[in-house]
């Protein structure tokens, strides 16, 4: 299973709420682990942000064009 950011994301908050570890996909996170957790998130982030953005493309045409 992969993780997402909004399970990171509640794991973080676990952490720094309610208890010194969290187990999410199988790994457990302590509190000692929790920049590791947040740069994690910060790179499921980039990585869904990276995935839902399309290129843009322009249509032109070449003709007429002095070759």
């Amino acid at each position: 299973m992969a993780l997402t950011v909004a399970e990171v994301e509640t794991a973080i908050q676990t952490i720094q709420t309610a208890g010194q570890s969290v187990t999410i996909d199988g790994m457990t996170y302590s509190a000692a682990n929790l920049k590791t957790l947040i740069d994690l998130r910060d790179k499921l982030q980039l990585a869904t942000d990276r995935a839902s953005t399309r290129p843009v493309f322009r249509a032109f045409k070449m003709s007429g064009m002095g070759y």
